[in-house]
């Protein structure tokens, strides 16, 4: 996957995560958060993925997703 890709895949990632820090994740919510998603997504996205147009909304959609799924199961355990 090329480098631009993942970068931007980060960005949403971190786009995602921006309205929940500092105040529901701690920064080691917040990287461990990032990583997972981040990896998540680049498996999903794959070699030939696209991030252009609408698959770039899908893509973001689901960045929100993951990011608010994961702060959720972080309250429930807390």
């Amino acid at each position: 996957m090329p480098l631009s890709t993942k970068s931007d895949l980060q960005k949403m990632v971190t786009a995602a995560l921006k309205p929940y820090y500092p105040n529901e994740v701690s920064k080691d919510q917040y990287t461990d958060i990032n990583r997972n998603v981040s990896r998540m997504l680049y498996e999903k996205v794959g070699e030939n993925g696209s991030l252009e147009g609408e698959a770039r909304e899908n893509w973001e959609r689901l960045a929100r997703d993951e990011v608010a799924k994961a702060v959720q199961s972080l309250k429930a355990t807390t």
